[in-house]
């Protein structure tokens, strides 16, 4: 108030004389002038500007979190992808390739000889297409004792690849030289990794027309 006085002061003394109530009007507004163009020219560009900046602010911290939360997820899928991979490069070494089909039936009907059996029938049966792989069934006959045929059959669940049996028939006993030999049957299947999904057959059946 001391200075709003002594402003009415000077420009009454120097100037011309006013009222006292206009002497304070006039330094009031003397006095927020500088502070209004303060304000406006300077400060609200200023907080504004902040204002801005700190919305920048958070939406690059929210973006810097996504990118670091996909960073570690794709980490963390590609630590996936490559165990999945080394998996099913595992399991595809069971199921063996075309070519290497004739050389795996070699080496069964192999086994069945080292383990004391006489084949009478080894017959490759067709392909039987299944989603990603097919079964190749063989159909064999051999004779031999009722132990060797168990020796062979042990040898066949251990080959590396997988190989099943079924339909296992024994008959016809014979003693030969004091030894009992057996006529025996079975259906071995193996598998050939294709990769391929079976399509469904479409139903060609068309509707009657009444």
């Amino acid at each position: 108030m001391k200075k709003n006085n002594a402003f009415a002061t000077f420009i009454d003394e120097k100037y011309i004389p006013l009222d006292k109530k206009l002497k304070i009007a006039i330094a009031v507004v003397l006095f927020l002038i500088p502070a209004v163009l303060f304000y406006f020219f300077w400060f609200q560009p200023q907080n504004e500007k902040s204002i801005q900046l700190s919305k920048q602010k958070a939406t690059l911290t929210q973006e810097l979190k996504k990118a670091k939360a996909k960073a570690a997820n794709r980490a963390k899928l590609k630590a996936e992808l490559a165990a999945t991979e080394a998996l099913f490069n595992e399991t595809a070494k069971l199921l063996p390739k075309e070519k290497e089909i004739p050389s795996l039936l070699t080496n069964i009907s192999a086994l069945g000889r080292g383990s004391g059996l006489d084949f009478l029938t080894f017959k490759p049966l067709a392909d039987v297409p299944k989603d990603f792989y097919s079964e190749i069934p063989v159909d064999i006959k051999v004779r031999g004792p009722y132990h060797n045929m168990g020796i062979f059959l042990d040898k066949v669940s251990k080959l590396d690849r997988i190989v099943t049996v079924s339909n296992i028939n024994m008959g016809g006993p014979k003693k030969v030289s004091g030894e009992m030999l057996l006529n025996s049957s079975c259906r071995l299947v193996t598998y050939r990794f294709t990769n391929k999904k079976v399509s469904k057959p479409k139903d060609k059946k068309k509707k009657r027309r009444r």
